[in-house]
């Protein structure tokens, strides 16, 4: 069978094996070319046979491709999507579509007009505990909500804003490089909350440009929320955590990227005893992926590439306003 999707990544960097993994395990997707600006690449992935680039224009004008994966650092996002998009591929962007909202605006307006697909990188939603927490809470089934809360607590080595994570106008802050997947659950699953309150410091990444700490307190309408992100934890990630809180109950999902549910109890015995039913069927757990010294999201990118239709570019709009005001309440801006 003829792939449908001829394949081109650029940036071979920390999360360039999830890609490749995932286009293997797919066989509608066939890489044909890669790209980085460090040429020490070329060798390093030499192993792949396939084309190696420095210039992504030249990639992209000179090979067969019709997907173009980006995963360059944050700022460079948009300008690299929007060429793909105009000379004829569609783009797959890892999170952050960019460091501005209006950015996933002009990349969908753009494909939409020279009639090319933009979807964005934010596969925790393919969690299976996610999923069911979202159809719970849509048919309101554990009751009417009485608030939610995000406690974020990862370990990054003081190396890592070394490269071009510790510069705000490439980056952006750890909003948009950690905490984004887990705002991202937020959003997609209560919708967008408005930000009340927010601070950041730097317990840990003392003189850094980029804060290590969040926290936010945000309103829903009828009830109300709170988050923590933090990089500072020692000696590793200690939990990534949400719990819900209704008129009948409570639920709460954990372990390092939201995979499982630690706890839940509930008036209602059959709440208790579908959550309990549903809890056996979830054993497609993923370990987070692996860098070294640190850890990150669940590697759901196989599923995420079966599944591309549901990550429209527009998707990501509403978690990027959220990280806007969460750091404009707090004075800063990325």
């Amino acid at each position: 069978m003829e792939s449908n999707y001829k394949v081109g990544i650029v940036g071979c960097g920390k999360i360039f094996n999830r890609h490749y993994e995932a286009i293997q395990f797919n066989e509608n997707y066939e890489l044909v070319a890669i790209c980085d600006v460090d040429v020490s690449k070329k060798d390093q992935y030499s192993n792949l046979s396939v084309p190696f680039y420095e210039n992504y224009h030249d990639m992209i004008d000179n090979e067969d491709v019709n997907l173009v994966v980006i995963a360059t650092p944050n700022s460079l996002h948009f300008d690299q999507a929007l060429y793909a998009i105009t000379n004829g591929c569609d783009v797959l962007i890892e999170k952050p579509v960019g460091l501005s909202s209006y950015d996933c605006v002009v990349l969908s307006y753009e494909a939409e007009k020279n009639n090319q697909r933009a979807y964005c990188v934010l596969q925790v939603r393919l969690n299976p505990v996610i999923r069911f927490l979202k159809s719970l809470v849509k048919d309101k089934v554990i009751g009417e909500m009485r608030g939610v809360s995000l406690v974020q607590r990862w370990q990054r080595p003081n190396e890592y804003f070394d490269d071009w994570r510790g510069t705000p106008n490439v980056g952006g802050g750890i909003l948009h490089e950690c905490g984004i997947h887990y705002l991202d659950i937020m959003c997609d699953i209560f919708g967008k909350p408005n930000v009340k309150y927010s601070t950041t410091y730097n317990t840990k990444h003392k003189g850094r440009a980029i804060e290590d700490t969040v926290y936010a307190i945000l309103n829903y309408g009828q009830y109300g929320g709170t988050l923590e992100v933090n990089i500072s934890s020692e000696p590793k990630n200690i939990e990534c955590t949400m719990s819900v809180l209704t008129d009948k109950g409570y639920i709460k999902l954990g372990g390092k990227a939201l995979e499982k549910i630690t706890d839940y109890e509930f008036s209602d015995d059959n709440i208790n005893k579908l959550v309990s039913e549903s809890i056996q069927t979830f054993t497609d757990t993923k370990t987070p992926n692996s860098y070294v010294k640190y850890s990150g999201s669940c590697p759901n990118h196989p599923e995420l590439y079966r599944n591309i239709e549901d990550f429209d570019i527009l998707k990501s709009y509403e978690v990027l306003c959220l990280i806007e005001e969460i750091y404009r309440r707090c004075g800063k801006k990325y």
